[in-house]
């Protein structure tokens, strides 16, 4: 039996999922090792692509506005689409100076979803690079299992993004930024939004409902990307789990005929895994754009109107704060 077939055929999947320690260590485990990999890598990618993408250096002519390379082509595309169709309808004449920020979460989260489909844990297995060290004893973790020793082995792989504490730690900082983006600019408009415009009797009740609000937005950010980044993972450990076991305990040509369909339904899941890598980076942004929106742009339109002669009174605040949720 190959030793590493146990990074396939782990009894629960969950164990794919599930931060590790470096040899033993929790002061630098599997998730902070990735989170440095992806903030590496994101600066590295993404900062000699914006160069490239720098315009206006040398004279007027075409050249001087074309992005120089297909990377830096992909990465003005990504920019302009999210600038243009996303922030802009929802952040108007304030865009531009929100938009950085907004690019960071998008590209430093598909980074981290994407690094964590490459297996670097079953290729360090197959090496024999990360083996799982006893703090004890110093000898390699051994598991019997039918009469043969399985070594067990370490992160060194995975996506940092399926981890509730880095999820949490990107919510939290969404959360203060939006939030405090929105309170140095207009204190007033930033408590008046707590009012949720309603009539003045009722603002006990809409102040504890927006107070509430705002706290289960960061909640929502953090448990959406989260889930997904994370079922993903068990759904594709527990089929590799399925072609182990079949291919094992089967045997023969049934057997190793039977695997092919889980092994299918990997490549299949494996597919939608790198959409959903897009998919989670656009809502994590999306949703920190419309929350920031939500206080610094539709508030500045949701001042009480003058009586209009007929009794009538907020009719503007109720409409732009019902548009903003």
């Amino acid at each position: 039996m190959i030793d590493w077939l146990i990074t396939f055929a782990a009894s629960n999947p969950v164990e794919h999922v599930t931060d590790k320690p470096i040899y033993g260590q929790w002061y630098f485990s599997n998730v902070t090792l990735m989170l440095l990999v992806s903030g590496i890598l994101t600066l590295w990618l993404i900062l000699p692509a914006a160069k490239k993408i720098a315009t206006g250096h040398t004279g007027n002519t075409i050249e001087d506005y074309r992005s120089r390379g297909l990377f830096a082509n992909m990465v003005e595309a990504a920019c302009l689409y999210l600038r243009n169709e996303v922030f802009k309808p929802l952040l108007g004449e304030q865009t531009d100076r929100f938009a950085p920020m907004l690019w960071t979460f998008f590209f430093f989260i598909l980074i981290n979803n994407l690094l964590g489909l490459v297996p670097f844990v079953d290729i360090f297995a197959l090496l024999g690079l990360n083996q799982a060290i006893d703090p004890v004893t110093h000898q390699p973790i051994v598991t019997m299992h039918d009469g043969e020793e399985y070594y067990h082995y370490y992160g060194f792989g995975g996506t940092a993004t399926q981890s509730i504490w880095v999820t949490a730690t990107l919510a939290a900082i969404s959360f203060i930024w939006f939030n405090g983006v929105a309170l140095l600019k207009d204190p007033k408009g930033y408590f008046l939004h707590l009012t949720g415009g309603a009539p003045v009797f009722m603002w006990p009740v809409m102040i504890v409902v927006e107070i509430i609000g705002t706290f289960v937005k960061p909640v929502a950010l953090a448990l959406r990307l989260f889930a997904n980044m994370t079922g993903g993972h068990i759904i594709v450990a527990t089929l590799l789990m399925f072609v182990v076991q079949l291919s094992t305990q089967m045997g023969g040509v049934a057997g190793h005929g039977m695997a092919l369909l889980p092994l299918l339904g990997t490549i299949a899941v494996y597919f939608l895994e790198i959409m959903v890598a897009f998919i989670q980076a656009y809502i994590f942004t999306f949703l920190s754009a419309l929350f920031l929106a939500q206080l610094v742009v539709h508030h500045g339109h949701d001042e009480h109107h003058e009586d209009d002669g007929h009794g009538h009174e907020g009719h503007g605040h109720d409409h732009d704060h019902a548009h903003a949720h």
